[in-house]
């Protein structure tokens, strides 16, 4: 009896699941006004860099695949194939979750049920070094701006910018520090003497070298280079006239802005597209095709993910 009632809970949470995350998709493809994109001008280049746009989607995810996986080893040995579809899974929660936190338990209800706490916190692990990429390179981006570019940051002012440096200088150097010293967190909760089960699970940082640690960032590093380029090739689509080099401080910024922004991962391209016409429009006056890049990038990288997760997700036995 309690075996049946724990697959009709399952089932109920696939079905809740699938349904929303196809929902908030829905809601999100139906407020894009499709008159309003930019359509650039017809010709093989345009057409081929979308393509590379498009294609490198999966290699993004088989990035994130390879680390999640690098991750777990300790835990669970899995096929790289298992690995992908717990990616997969972990965007379609990922889109009904607060900045994507949802994705930590997506992720490891492919595992086997003694495994899924720990596997939350290796997972935590890369979800914290890809986000100290992003922020050491949105630290670096305003670097460049506030020394090469000051014309731009007329609308700030000095104690403005001020703050904003030390903000970003601050998390940067957090981030860091708590990544290579998780056994130090380990140890403090240690002390705090809480549950005994939340310490077996935590346990598992304390095991990663600075080693492993370095590759996971190299990895998380790779991986934020690869969605920068889908999102300077849709800069280039849509003939917003940005050069890379302006393209890639504007994006750092862009990501920066949008990972310290609790929302909805659903609500994320209104987020980011905001962003990206503060700092992408310092660099050019197209404003229709900055934003028509970032809402095609939310639906290459996110859209179409969470809803393959959706089904794999659906599909699995728990």
């Amino acid at each position: 009896m309690q075996n049946k009632s724990k697959h009709i809970f399952w089932f109920v949470v696939k079905i809740a699941v699938a349904v929303f995350a196809f929902w908030f998709i829905y809601l999100k493809v139906k407020d894009f006004s499709f008159s309003d994109f930019v359509l650039p001008s017809v010709n093989f280049y345009s057409y081929f860099i979308f393509s590379i746009a498009v294609l490198l989607m999966p290699l993004n995810w088989l990035i994130e695949t390879v680390k999640w996986k690098y991750l777990i080893r300790r835990i669970e040995k899995i096929t790289i194939l298992k690995a992908f579809k717990a990616v997969l899974s972990g965007v379609s929660f990922a889109v009904i979750s607060p900045n994507r936190i949802g994705e930590l338990a997506g992720r490891v209800f492919i595992l086997k049920n003694e495994n899924r706490g720990k596997a939350v916190f290796s997972t935590a692990v890369g979800s914290l070094s890809q986000l100290f990429i992003t922020l050491f390179i949105g630290l670096l981006s305003g670097l460049i701006v506030i020394f090469f570019y000051p014309v731009h940051l007329q609308i700030m002012t000095s104690e403005q910018l001020f703050y904003l440096k030390i903000v970003s200088l601050a998390s940067s150097l957090f981030a860091l520090l708590l990544l290579f010293n998780l056994k130090y967190f380990v140890s403090f909760a240690k002390r705090l003497k809480i549950n005994t089960k939340f310490i077996d699970y935590i346990e598992v940082l304390s095991e990663y070298s600075k080693l492993e640690l370095f590759k996971v960032l190299i990895l998380s590093l790779v991986r934020y280079l690869i969605f920068s380029l889908q999102f300077i090739l849709l800069l280039s689509f849509f003939d917003t006239g940005i050069s890379i080099r302006e393209a890639f401080i504007g994006i750092g910024l862009t990501y920066l802005l949008s990972s310290l922004i609790p929302v909805l991962s659903i609500l994320e391209v209104g987020v980011r597209g905001t962003a990206a016409i503060l700092f992408l429009g310092m660099f050019s006056e197209n404003i229709p095709g900055i934003l028509s890049a970032t809402a095609v990038l939310w639906l290459i990288n996110i859209a179409i993910p969470s809803v393959a997760g959706a089904i794999i997700f659906y599909r699995t036995k728990i």
